[in-house]
């Protein structure tokens, strides 16, 4: 009896040890197609990015507000129970590989009335181990491990590409309301200065002094100037509660105590060194969320071709039996069986093949994801280094336009006191002085968003090591 129990436990301790061969396709990394990378990118030195690179631009508020969104997000926390219950279910896959041992346990108290005789009364205990398990000779229940582990890691990718835009949401979101916030001010100010001079030509219109034409030329100007602030505030307001949602607040009292709204200057966009676009492939999550994903596809196609063959398995079962239960736990009562079975198709009507080729059209389909994701990443770094560059040129071209103009005004200021032009061109000059203004501010926000975007293309510092290392 113990020598049967033994073999038994032998027999699955072998099967485990010894798993079957997998019927999944050799995996092999897909061919990108993609140029080479000195000629898609003409960049030699390659790119360093921390983990924190949010932390480049020196300012201690953002550093706190992007710690903060890390922890409240929604969709972050969302993608983060994501990696939880796939990391359930690549454990409950794992579990398969292995035998399922039970425990049973019975006490019943009998009562026998027969017709004639006396009454008898007897009890039965029982206490036993039952095992079950599948000899996994086909490898289908290794590969539903594997595939549960690559999803795993695909998911887990994804949580880190949601984390990377988010970050990158709350650093350009920020930047933002710093920029709305000194739009809002030139604005008002150049109201105010507005306001002031109508009040100024309408007194010289009552006298006499000037047509009516210069006093309501003033006024129109004063006018576009009120509507031009009206919808920076509703920008404004836009952008505020965008940036609350990102933060996972409802209030909003943190712009009132935690962002100051009076005008500051914006940082200069931190110095990225480009690096080679062929790095991208082990720095960005999505690209490996498309790889995890092709392997998942991969090792499905072995389950699939699995069902062709019959599924064995075996079961066993020790244990007592006693009338009594001071003596259930005795050599006399011991009780045991061993068996197995096995089940599989003979006609299934074209089942299997039709599984088969589902399995490898999904697994094609991931193929053509993952060229696609690829392409993607690479045309972002290529707009993302173009657009760093052109950014900066184009703030000192718009740097340039406002001193011009404001030079300009100045004269137009002395032409229109000498009477040598009309009134016209001093408010043409002025109209295109706030204009620039505001497109100055616009522009150094450009330059700090193309730097956050460069961060994001290159894969914001993520480490492919480190979160498969966690399993």
């Amino acid at each position: 009896m113990i020598k049967s129990f033994k073999f038994c436990f032998y027999i699955a301790l072998l099967t485990i040890v010894g798993s079957g061969c997998s019927l999944s396709p050799k995996y092999v990394q897909p061919t990108t197609g993609l140029p080479d990378s000195k000629e898609a990118i003409q960049a030699a030195q390659e790119i360093a990015i921390s983990q924190k690179w949010w932390e480049d631009f020196g300012d201690e508020t953002l550093n706190r507000f992007v710690e903060e969104a890390l922890n409240n997000n929604y969709d972050f926390l969302v993608a983060m129970q994501r990696v939880e219950q796939a990391r359930s279910q690549w454990s409950y896959a794992r579990s398969d590989r292995y035998p399922n041992i039970q425990a049973s346990g019975e006490a019943l108290k009998n009562r026998k009335n027969p017709t004639l005789g006396k009454v008898e009364n007897y009890n039965n205990f029982s206490l036993s181990a039952i095992l079950n398990f599948e000899l996994d000779l086909w490898g289908r229940a290794r590969d539903a491990d594997r595939r549960a582990l690559a999803q795993l890691f695909a998911i887990k990718a994804n949580r880190d590409m949601v984390r990377l835009s988010l970050v990158a949401s709350v650093v350009e979101s920020y930047f933002g309301i710093l920029t709305l916030n000194n739009q809002v001010q030139i604005s008002q100010d150049t109201l105010k200065s507005r306001e002031e001079n109508y009040e100024y030509r309408k007194k010289e219109f009552d006298v006499g002094k000037i047509s009516e034409i210069d006093m309501q030329q003033a006024k129109s100007e004063m006018a576009s100037v009120r509507a031009q602030l009206q919808s920076i505030l509703m920008e404004q307001n836009s952008a505020q509660s965008a940036f609350l949602i990102l933060l996972g607040r409802d209030g909003a009292g943190v712009f009132a105590n935690e962002i100051p709204t009076q005008p500051q200057e914006l940082p200069n966009p931190p110095t990225i060194e480009a690096g080679l676009p062929s790095t991208i492939l082990e720095k960005r999550p999505d690209i490996e969320a498309a790889e995890q994903n092709l392997k998942a596809a991969n090792f499905n196609i072995g389950i699939a071709r699995s069902a062709y063959f019959p599924t064995i398995s075996l079961t066993g079962l020790f244990g007592y039996v006693s009338p009594q239960l001071n003596e259930l736990i005795s050599t006399s009562n011991s009780t045991w069986n061993f068996g197995g079975n096995f089940i599989g198709n003979v006609i299934d009507f074209g089942r299997t093949n039709a599984n088969i080729d589902l399995a490898k059209s999904q697994y094609e389909e991931m193929v053509l994801n993952y060229g696609q994701t690829l392409r993607t990443a690479f045309g972002e770094v290529r707009e993302s280094l173009f657009n760093y560059q052109m950014t900066g040129e184009k703030l000192v071209s718009l740097d340039e336009q406002v001193l011009a103009l404001k030079r300009t005004l100045e004269l137009a200021d002395l032409r229109y006191g000498e009477g040598y032009t009309n009134y016209l061109e001093v408010l043409n000059t002025q109209s295109s002085l706030f204009g620039a203004e505001l497109n100055q501010q616009s522009a150094k926000l450009e330059t700090l968003s193309a730097a956050i975007s460069l961060y994001k293309a290159f894969g914001g510092g993520w480490d492919k090591a480190s979160y498969q290392e966690e399993e």
